[in-house]
């Protein structure tokens, strides 16, 4: 069994190679081209030696170089293959705060959860409905309606 292809998913015979370290370098070749084939992160695939540790380091330099504040952190980075499919998805959630919240006001709410526009817009709306209906007058500054989950729970806040 191939400790590092066990599924040879990526069918490169082990027997190929003179030794352990060529066939690993062949696989590392396979995973960059697979998951940064543009180089656009700064993360050496010869540091790592199995191809999950490989994928694990590109999310997180994903998120630190693209998503600093972590204002995004809802992503199932599970569902992204390359780093251009995080970009896509990524610059999708920008335009939407852009579109639905540009004083950035309710940014609390994580656009990264919501599959759509619609699902995200609608957060966003419910937010502003609860405090004009129950803030109009914008006298509890210190009460965020993205702090709770439903309007019972923001209407209670603002009682107490």
């Amino acid at each position: 069994m191939n400790k590092y292809d066990k599924d040879n998913v990526y069918k490169l015979d082990p027997s190929d190679y003179d030794c352990e370290e060529e066939y690993l370098d062949a696989l590392r070749s396979c995973w960059q081209d697979k998951y940064d084939p543009s180089f656009k992160t700064n993360i050496d695939v010869d540091d790592y030696d199995t191809e999950e540790d490989y994928r694990n380091a590109l999310i997180l330099d994903w998120q630190e170089t693209f998503d600093s504040k972590h204002q995004f952190n809802g992503f199932n980075f599970d569902k992204f293959t390359t780093i251009d499919d995080y970009l896509v998805e990524l610059n999708d959630r920008l335009n939407w705060i852009k579109e639905c919240d540009p004083e950035g006001k309710y940014s609390k709410i994580d656009a990264s959860n919501y599959d759509n526009l619609i699902q995200y817009k609608h957060q966003i709306n419910l937010r502003k409905a609860w405090k004009n209906k129950y803030d109009p007058n914008n006298e509890h500054t210190n009460i965020d309606p993205c702090d709770y989950n439903d309007v019972e729970e923001y209407h209670n806040a603002l009682k107490r």
